[in-house]
């Protein structure tokens, strides 16, 4: 796990219809604006990933990678 800076780790990824919070350092929740778990955004050795959660469980799979939180945000909320 690579160490954040303050900036990195007060940081959270924003877009319209979603909303995302920080459960540690390296992983943050992405949930609907209704509140449904979507999935998460795990950072992974540099850049990020994003998981979506499949329906009725706890399994994820993961949909897209990027550099930066934005870009992993992108897999949730489309082009």
């Amino acid at each position: 796990m690579a160490i954040m800076t303050s900036t990195q780790r007060s940081r959270a990824p924003h877009a319209l219809h979603v909303a995302t919070r920080r459960v540690r350092d390296d992983l943050w929740r992405v949930s609907s604006a209704s509140g449904l778990a979507l999935g998460y955004i795990a950072r992974v050795d540099g850049s990020y990933e994003a998981r979506r959660l499949l329906p009725g469980g706890t399994t994820t799979l993961p949909i897209g990678r990027g550099w930066a939180l934005e870009d992993a945000l992108a897999c949730f909320t489309g082009p």
